[in-house]
């Protein structure tokens, strides 16, 4: 049941990598910037998305194939966790310390035009963290092999 449930997770997280990736790689998050930030500012910040785009893809692929066999790929499976929760506690403490609509209100491709965007990175740290728990358990129960 753990580990059904997991696959099915894994396989949410890989979809939604690849929607994230699409929203950097046509630098949607840029759109409202193009004619307010100097030129030199949007040429790094589209490097820097496709960089990123790039790197979330090669996530979603690698998610795509450990969740195939999660016994054989329970090591990057685990590891997995440890990023998750890091990544989790950056979010909170960017969701806590900024208030994206607040500081860039004129801004709002930035914040992917959501009002509650600080909201929306607690949901995904909470994503992340049913994340660990569901790999805890598939791990405690004794189903990685």
């Amino acid at each position: 049941m753990i580990q059904k449930l997991l696959r099915i997770f894994l396989n949410f997280g890989a979809v939604y990598l690849i929607f994230n990736g699409l929203v950097y790689l046509f630098n949607i998050r840029l759109a409202s910037v193009e004619n307010v930030w100097p030129i030199s500012a949007i040429y790094y910040a589209r490097l820097l998305d496709a960089i990123y785009a790039s790197f979330v893809f090669l996530a979603a692929v690698l998610i795509f194939i450990a969740q195939k066999d999660l016994k054989k790929y329970k090591d990057l499976i685990f590891y997995s966790t440890i990023w998750a929760f890091f990544h989790g506690v950056l979010l909170i403490f960017l969701s806590l310390t900024q208030n994206f609509t607040k500081d860039s209100p004129s801004l709002p491709s930035l914040y992917i035009w959501i009002p509650f965007y600080s909201q929306f990175l607690l949901f995904e740290v909470l994503l992340l963290f049913i994340y660990i728990v569901l790999v805890v358990l598939w791990f405690k129960g004794g189903k990685n092999g």
